[in-house]
């Protein structure tokens, strides 16, 4: 898949291919950290749609109801007619549909009707009349909305728009130019798969003309999410479900990142029995899983797991002793993390991989390590997209997707100067144009030593 940006964040232009691995190189703030999170945003809203479509169903129904309610409250005494307020009201009436459909709406027009025939409303007898055909239509809208089969273009844009939301807070056009067109475009060699066009942050159009590739992607930034477990665990996304009953409870939680909350939510899996995959699972998947998880073990000693009863995952190594997320090192975290995905069979071929500058977190000697695993991951069909200044990091992923024969599905890019473009000459025994940027730190230090070399010469 290549994906075509233009005026988002911090890039102006942008055309990045999306198969086998995928890496952007360049320093703080220039747009790297962008283009996966839109891909995370893009994905999920597909997946999600129709689970959205429901949601916006329930919001809308659930309005309605509450207005007709509240209509009956205004003009019926209650106290002297409690069937009637129990059939009406909200919880109840959006129960009812649950659990008897279309029968729900039948029962309340039905005894709409029939109090055409009674004087129940405190209002003048020669205008009840044109009251009780509004609660009709009412009722009559609730049960179409109900049974209304919503456009699939408009869910997946509604849920893109939530996703956007959590993510960027809404704010993805370029602030420089922010009357200028966002352009969001994918597509599969000569086919077009997705067209997004969007101003001062409101999307204009929103078409997806064929299905993404990917049926979801997962975001790893830092492995503290392990040790933030209970704290992102009562936390809420715009993007999640909510149950209806625990909406105003849910207003008085902190909003986090729909990336976080999405691998915390998947990495929590790992409580299950180590066995996921029985023998016939390794047998007819494509990626190598038990050899890979065999080399994670070896890396770090061991495993890590969630452990249910204690809500926090444990290190466990390979003699049994067992630490705490809170003790254990960033660095086995973070191999932990891909070794919780891969045991919960969440990193497949149709899933898309982001790193988010892994380096971070690494020591040199265990960036080299971490590369190598990028690389086997995507030699067994994995599609990954890392960001990444660390020329380490760098250097190690071009040297073992050559040594695994991966180059030609291995494409790296340079962002800089709001514009990302693909490093043509990446069949280089090294990137000279990507070293070159991440070097110039090393200046200063020989421009230090010339200057002291300088001054030992004058005196």
């Amino acid at each position: 898949m290549e994906l075509q940006l233009k005026n988002i964040g911090m890039i102006k232009e942008a055309n990045v291919k999306i198969d086998g691995l995928t890496v952007i190189a360049g320093e703080n703030d220039t747009g790297k950290s962008t283009v996966g999170k839109l891909l995370f945003s893009i994905i999920k809203a597909s997946s999600r749609y129709k689970e959205d479509l429901e949601e916006s169903k329930e919001d809308k129904i659930l309005s309605l109801v509450e207005k007709v309610y509240f209509w009956l409250r205004k003009r019926i005494d209650f106290s002297s007619h409690i069937d009637l307020r129990d059939l009406f009201y909200p919880p109840k009436f959006i129960r009812d549909i649950d659990d008897k459909a279309v029968k729900a709406f039948d029962i309340r027009l039905e005894k709409i009707k029939a109090l055409k025939e009674k004087s129940l409303f405190n209002i003048e007898e020669n205008i009840e009349n044109q009251y009780l055909p509004d609660i009709e239509k009412s009722l009559l809208k609730i049960k179409s909305a109900y049974l209304l089969k919503d456009d699939k273009q408009q869910a997946q844009s509604r849920a893109f728009k939530k996703a956007l939301v959590s993510e960027f807070k809404g704010k993805i056009s370029n602030q420089n130019n922010i009357n200028d067109i966002v352009k969001i475009e994918a597509s599969d060699g000569e086919n077009k798969i997705l067209d997004i066009k969007m101003k001062n942050d409101k999307i204009l159009s929103f078409k997806i003309i064929d299905d993404l590739y990917f049926s979801d992607a997962t975001f790893v930034e830092t492995p503290a999410v392990l040790q933030m477990s209970e704290v992102i665990d009562i936390a809420k996304t715009f993007f999640e479900d909510q149950d209806r009953e625990d909406r105003i409870i849910r207003l008085r939680k902190a909003n986090i990142s729909l990336h976080i909350k999405d691998l915390h939510d998947k990495l929590k899996i790992s409580f299950y029995d180590d066995d996921l995959f029985d023998i016939e699972d390794l047998l007819n998947s494509s990626i190598d899983i038990k050899g890979l998880l065999n080399r994670l073990s070896e890396i770090i000693g061991g495993k890590i797991k969630y452990l249910k009863k204690e809500k926090d995952f444990k290190y466990i190594t390979s003699d049994g002793k067992t630490y705490g997320s809170i003790n254990t090192a960033t660095g086995i975290k973070s191999f932990g993390i891909i070794q919780m995905l891969l045991k919960s069979g969440l990193i497949n071929e149709r899933s898309l991989l982001v790193l988010d500058e892994p380096e971070v977190h690494l020591h040199p000697k265990w960036q080299i390590k971490y590369a190598e695993l990028i690389v086997e991951l995507a030699k067994n069909n994995i599609t990954i997209l890392v960001t990444s200044h660390s020329p380490y990091m760098i250097e190690a992923l071009k040297r073992y997707s050559e040594v695994e024969e991966i180059e030609d599905r291995t494409n790296f890019y340079l962002a800089e100067g709001g514009v990302i473009d693909k490093v043509e000459d990446s069949n280089a025994l090294t990137l000279e144009k990507i070293f070159e940027k991440l070097s110039e730190p090393f200046d200063v230090f020989e421009e230090m030593d010339s200057q002291r070399m300088e001054n030992f010469i004058n005196g």
